[in-house]
C-alpha cells in the first residue's frame, strides 16, 4: 500500500471511529490531520510528496514502508489534539522508519539518485 491509498475510510479504522457518528468539523479535521502528517513525514524525511518528487525523483509513494508511520503519526495527533500532551515522543517504531529515509539530513551529492536505494555514497 501507498500513502496516497490511504482512504478517510481505513484511516477511520485505525482511529475507530464511525463516520456517521462524527460531524462534518470532525470529518474535516481528520482529513486536515491526513495533509499535515504527510507534510510532517515530508518535513522529517526531505522526501517529496505524495504526487511530487524531490529534486532527486523521490516521491513519499516510493516508499511503502512508510504507510506505517503515517498512520501511526496521524493517529498520535488525532489522540492528542489538545493543548497540554503528556507523552510528547513519537512512537519510536514509526520514528525508525522514518530515519530509514531521513534524506534531509545527509548532503544532496552523498545520496543515491536511485529512489529505491537510499544508500548514502562515501
Amino acid at each position: 500500500m501507498k500513502i496516497s491509498e490511504i482512504t478517510r475510510e481505513l484511516i477511520l479504522s485505525q482511529l475507530r471511529e464511525n463516520e456517521k457518528a462524527l460531524s462534518e468539523a470532525d470529518l474535516a479535521y481528520i482529513d486536515a490531520l491526513k495533509d499535515a502528517t504527510i507534510a510532517y513525514i515530508e518535513d522529517w524525511t526531505g522526501i517529496g510528496g505524495v504526487n511530487t518528487p524531490d529534486k532527486n525523483g523521490r516521491m513519499l509513494d516510493d516508499y511503502e514502508d512508510l504507510v506505517y508511520p503515517f498512520m501511526a503519526i496521524l493517529s498520535f495527533m488525532y489522540d492528542n489534539r489538545q493543548m497540554t500532551v503528556e507523552k510528547d515522543k513519537i512512537n519510536p517504531v514509526a520514528a525508525s522508519a522514518l530515519n530509514l529515509h531521513s534524506f534531509n539530513l545527509v548532503p544532496p551529492e552523498q545520496l543515491s539518485k536511485d529512489p529505491g536505494k537510499p544508500e548514502v555514497s562515501i
